[in-house]
């Protein structure tokens, strides 16, 4: 079926283009802001759907299947709305080397990735998405699941619903996400950064534990509130290192005193610096440090590994006994 998606404008009423690079990917903030692609070893077991009241145009959003990866399963989903975008029609076609090759995905580790691949796309198709809209004066509802599609070993065909391509249309804040830029970050490091990506009200900007909580879907009794935010401590130190982020700072909880530094006192908001610059850098730039970071990191191991296994003896250590 053949679409077109309709004029899509920015907070300033020009138009905004739909991208469909290998580099960059138009994602409605919707899809990034939700727990829906996530860490699934710590997160909550969704019963129920994802609900949100209202969304621009939209009320009574409900999205069901929110256990989806943010590795894997994110990268699918990229992958398929690149390709419906560059054919304009809401059915797609790929051969199984087109997409290793356009998800870098290595010779050697191909056979095993088809089977990751399909069992991406089978929990894609389960993605069921509700909503109204007033259209003409009255509500309208509409409800549809992602996908449909038939897989073999050497091709793939996928029809995208034709409602989604409308919902999608509707949504005026579309982002850009760089796969390439994900391809060397890890599921935490790749969670703050879309939300990073979709968050840009200024220089600093607020992220509460809470609002973390929700859109990393933790399972408190899984992970702690402390281990829980001494993980995103150690993600923006690392994404700090790759330049992703310029800086942050953790607010604690108010003392009895009415201070807000106490380093006593929980952390309840982290502040985040970062700028559209620091977001999208030169992919060559950051894969580069990316490499001397883990380089570095491999290096610190070793040097740690040999120094605690060093056997304790009379040539190690000046001791009296063996003077």
């Amino acid at each position: 079926m053949e679409y077109n998606l309709k004029e899509i404008k920015d907070g300033n009423g020009k138009p905004r283009k739909v991208r469909a690079l290998k580099t960059f990917t138009s994602v409605p903030r919707l899809f990034l802001i939700l727990p829906l692609f996530n860490i699934i070893n710590g997160s909550e077991n969704r019963d129920e759907p994802i609900t949100v009241p209202k969304h621009q145009n939209t009320r009574n959003i409900e999205i069901k299947n929110a256990q989806l990866t943010i590795d894997n399963d994110f990268d699918v989903f990229l992958f398929i709305l690149r390709k419906v975008f560059r054919s304009n029609s809401t059915s797609i076609e790929f051969s199984t080397s087109e997409m290793m090759d356009e998800l870098n995905i290595e010779k050697v580790s191909r056979a095993q990735y088809l089977k990751t691949f399909i069992k991406s796309v089978k929990r894609l198709s389960n993605i069921h998405v509700e909503y109204e809209e007033r259209i003409n004066g009255e509500w309208q509802h509409t409800f549809f699941n992602f996908i449909e599609g038939r897989l073999t070993k050497s091709k793939g065909t996928i029809e995208v619903s034709k409602f989604f391509i409308e919902f999608f249309g509707n949504l005026k804040e579309l982002y850009e996400i760089n796969p390439e830029i994900l391809s060397l970050l890890n599921k935490y490091q790749r969670i703050l950064y879309v939300l990073y990506v979709c968050n840009r009200m200024s220089t600093t900007n607020y992220f509460t534990v809470d609002r973390l909580k929700e859109r990393f879907n933790i399972n408190s009794e899984k992970m702690p509130e402390k281990q829980f935010i001494k993980k995103i401590r150690d993600t923006n130190k690392e994404l700090q290192e790759l330049g992703l982020i310029t800086g942050f700072k953790e607010i604690k909880a108010l003392d009895k005193d009415g201070k807000k530094d106490n380093p006593r006192q929980p952390t309840v908001q982290f502040d985040v610096d970062y700028t559209y610059k620091s977001l999208y850098p030169k992919i060559s730039k950051l894969r580069e440090l990316a490499t001397l970071i883990k380089d570095f990191k491999i290096t610190k191991d070793v040097i740690f590994e040999e120094v605690k296994e060093e056997p304790k003896s009379p040539t190690n250590y000046e001791d009296p006994e063996w003077t």
